[in-house]
């Protein structure tokens, strides 16, 4: 008999289920907020860095001067794929709106039951998940290849500076004797 009490649901009054129904829709709406914020930051920092990237790289690092050019070249086509997958992603988040639309109105005429559209949505929402990663995995690693290029390529114009200015000291003792 103890058992049976454990093991069955509780009995929620109609104000309690309004009350989870209620609280249950606020956090659909953030979730949502959530996910146009990740997709807007993806796409902001991304394009950013590119464009930054492609603006300045003559400022930064000189392409007469810059070694290891394939670092940055990496770095900008990972960029570019951020912003394709990103660009996928919301548009299979739109199309799984589309699709649960039209799944609730399956379940409201009987045609289907909920845990198959349950099924349905999990599928969908692991598809965005995954794409969504994958964009985040992508700026990291483009990000990741940016700055060690700046990095090598500053480190590699100070070596080259501080060369041609102690050959040019050099040099000005010489012909000054």
């Amino acid at each position: 008999m103890g058992k049976n009490k454990k093991n069955k649901s509780p009995e929620f009054t109609s104000k309690q289920l309004e009350g989870w129904e209620e609280y249950r829709q606020s956090l659909y709406i953030q979730k949502s907020k959530s996910d146009d914020l990740f997709e807007k930051a993806i796409t902001f920092i991304s394009s950013g860095a590119l464009g930054l990237t492609l603006t300045f790289h003559d400022k930064i690092v000189p392409a007469n001067e810059a070694i290891y050019v394939i670092i940055i070249a990496i770095g900008w086509t990972l960029l570019v794929a951020t912003l394709c997958v990103n660009l996928v992603s919301h548009y299979q988040s739109s199309k799984s709106t589309d699709s649960s639309i039209d799944e609730i109105d399956n379940i409201l005429q009987y045609k289907i039951t909920y845990s198959i559209f349950r099924e349905k949505i999990t599928e969908r929402n692991r598809k965005i998940d995954n794409l969504n990663k994958a964009s985040m995995i992508l700026l990291l690693v483009g990000l990741f290849f940016i700055i060690t290029y700046v990095s090598i390529n500053l480190n590699h114009g100070k070596a080259t500076e501080n060369q041609t200015s102690i050959k040019t000291s050099i040099e000005t003792k010489k012909s000054g004797m």
